[in-house]
């Protein structure tokens, strides 16, 4: 089997483990993630979080503030799917599959070896910790994605000198 359908096959199995019953399984929405789904909500029809900001750069929510990226992604989901665990969740498991694609070409452009990328990727996704937070409506996968690939393109920009901007842009987000 050539490398690339192996990781098609990886992404595949990567997203039936994030996608499978993802409205169901967890039970039902925790608080951050209904704290997600209204502030994506708020944002959709009012162009404003649920405290009344326009267009905020951070989210305050309740005793605490959230970053905006995931807020802003979960816009278009809650807009079809309303606030509802898949409305919510969905964006989540989106970059949970893409950090397992990002993993890889990490993986490939620091070793060389394909074989090492392909095993990596296939522990990221079938790893529980990962699964897990790509099935829950925040953050964290988000925020490992746009690491992996900011370290993708931070070691490709080393080698040919310039992709460093865009380094630099995915790892200030």
């Amino acid at each position: 089997m050539t490398p690339k359908k192996i990781l098609f096959l990886i992404l595949v199995l990567a997203s039936f483990l994030r996608l499978w019953g993802i409205a169901k399984v967890p039970v039902s929405l925790f608080g951050d993630e209904l704290d997600v789904g209204y502030h994506a909500y708020s944002i959709l029809k009012t162009g404003k979080d649920y405290s009344g900001n326009p267009w905020p750069l951070h989210f305050q929510s309740l005793a605490e503030w959230r970053t905006p990226l995931y807020l802003y992604s979960a816009v278009p989901s809650v807009a079809i799917w309303g606030i509802s665990p898949l409305g919510v969740r969905l964006p989540a498991a989106i970059f949970g599959i893409l950090g397992v694609l990002a993993f890889y070409l990490l993986v490939k452009e620091i070793f060389k070896d394909e074989k090492v990328a392909l095993v990596s990727a296939g522990v990221l996704a079938f790893s529980p910790w990962h699964v897990q937070y790509s099935r829950a409506g925040f953050e964290v996968t988000l925020l490992l994605f746009l690491l992996v690939l900011g370290l993708y393109f931070f070691f490709r920009g080393l080698k040919e000198g310039r992709l460093l901007w865009l380094s630099t842009f995915l790892l200030a987000l």
